[in-house]
């Protein structure tokens, strides 16, 4: 008797031998043989999500697993895969060649152990795969995340629209579109260290290339622990470096490097440098004209992020981000109508952000509407209690309404978010002594002193909070 752990093993191997299908006539006609490719390191749980939504699409599926410790392995081979024992040479597009050259299908599917074919993709994959006339097909990817914030490059995140039970915990995710099914060609393979792709062989090819009516679900971004994450941006920031030094004439891998230097690294400056090498490459690149005008404004030099600004502007592609990165400029300038205008323009071409929100409640308060735009910014940090930007906003918000308690509040409720910074923990006693909260200021430089041991700062500040409490505890 078959178990019901190999059932998904047997029913590869059934497809993978009988590989035809009846034509009405009667006779046999063969239809594409289909393969999963996957490199995997400790996938976890996920691994068997992403196996189970797509054995029963493929024929065959082979496994390049770069050196689990974990049940990977054996999780793989319980559904029938070959698994392949790939070193680990600091470059994806090797590992995913290694496994490439094992593939005997007609057809390739690439799936990450943690992603997931859409139960609508495992319904069309076999009649993608029987258009002659298309050797290739993208597919969006969404990556669910946990804060609407966030952006894949210029696209804003979206609102999950919840048609994935597994997506439920995430309240919006980000897209990007990669090329993940493709005829099988020799000459067809992955190339660079990182954000490896086959899209530009098939291009170099001149092959036909389609756009596949489904998506696949990335869950990676969301269920990662911070660590992991930061391990993550790490290795893809180190790999970027490579990747530019070894394609120094590549656009895309500068404009990639400066995403990195600017939303991991948080260096605008280092951003700036690699967004202007991609557009002496490119000079057609509105992404790169868009974040450098974002690095510019960063930096102080507003009149030189309109200039990129306007060059960043694709006509009737209007860009959500694009809006609010001219808002800033303006918020920045003092210039608020006109920012509010653009944060409510952004707002109306995607889903508005809980950090949009904050920045047209800042707008309101500036412009005299102080109850309607702390209220807006309040519902907005409710959307998005832990995004700690959004507090800075509100604080700054409350204070230009004259609401000190509330700013002094927020500050403090920010400090749980993440790890602060020395100028959190400084901003957060400054605003509760204004109170005349003493004991509360030395409550909050304490714990500052506590993080960050050698800070001379904090501890100058701390020795005043402390002379100034015992001040107040004296009798008149």
């Amino acid at each position: 008797m078959v178990s019901a752990a190999a059932l998904p093993a047997v029913g590869a191997q059934i497809r993978c031998l009988c590989g035809a299908i009846m034509s009405p006539s009667g006779g046999s006609v063969r239809r594409p043989s289909i393969e999963l490719a996957m490199i995997v390191r400790n996938g976890g749980a996920g691994l068997r999500r992403a196996l189970g939504s797509a054995c029963q699409v493929v024929d065959r599926m082979v496994i390049g697993d770069t050196g689990s410790t974990d049940d990977s392995v054996t999780t793989a081979k319980s559904f029938g895969a070959e698994v392949l024992d790939v070193p680990w040479e600091d470059d994806f597009a090797k590992a995913r060649n290694a496994v490439l050259r094992a593939c005997r299908a007609d057809w390739v599917l690439v799936l990450d152990a943690d992603e997931m074919l859409d139960p609508t993709g495992a319904a069309s994959v076999a009649a993608l795969t029987a258009q002659t006339a298309v050797e290739a097909w993208e597919v969006w990817k969404w990556h669910y995340i946990r804060t609407q914030t966030s952006r894949s490059g210029e696209l804003p995140a979206r609102i999950n629209p919840l048609l994935l039970e597994e997506s439920r915990p995430y309240p919006a995710y980000t897209q990007s579109l990669s090329t993940l099914l493709f005829r099988r060609r020799a000459d067809v393979y992955f190339e660079y260290e990182v954000h490896e792709t086959v899209s530009k062989r098939i291009a170099a090819l001149g092959l036909s290339v389609g756009q596949a009516p489904f998506v696949v679900h990335h869950f990676g971004f969301a269920e990662d622990s911070e660590e992991t994450r930061r391990q993550k941006l790490e290795r893809y920031h180190r790999l970027g470096i490579r990747k530019v030094q070894a394609h120094p004439q590549d656009y895309w891998a500068h404009y990639e490097l400066g995403l990195s230097e600017f939303e991991f690294r948080r260096d605008p400056r280092a951003a700036l440098a690699c967004f202007m090498h991609a557009l002496r490459l490119h000079p057609g690149l509105h992404a790169a004209w868009l974040y450098a005008g974002i690095c510019l404004t960063r930096l102080g030099n507003f009149a030189e992020s309109m200039e990129c600004f306007a060059r960043a502007e694709e006509p009737g592609r209007p860009s959500a981000l694009l809006c609010e990165a001219r808002g800033d400029v303006f918020f920045y300038r003092r210039e608020f109508a006109q920012a509010e205008q653009m944060y409510r323009h952004a707002g109306s071409i995607s889903d508005i952000s809980p950090l949009v929100a904050c920045k047209l409640g800042s707008c309101e308060v500036s412009l005299g509407r102080a109850d309607q735009g702390l209220a807006r910014i309040r519902a907005a940090v409710e959307r998005e209690p832990f995004a700690g930007e959004l507090y800075d906003i509100w604080t700054a918000a409350a204070l230009m309404g004259g609401d000190a308690e509330t700013a002094a509040d927020v500050a403090q409720r920010r400090l749980q978010i993440g790890r602060p910074t020395v100028d959190a923990f400084v901003l957060a006693a400054g605003l509760q002594a204004r109170l005349h909260r003493w004991d509360a200021a030395v409550s909050i430089l304490r714990e500052g002193c506590g993080l960050y041991l050698a800070d001379t700062r904090l501890q100058h500040e701390l020795q005043i909070a402390e002379e100034r409490a015992l001040q107040a505890a004296r009798p008149a």
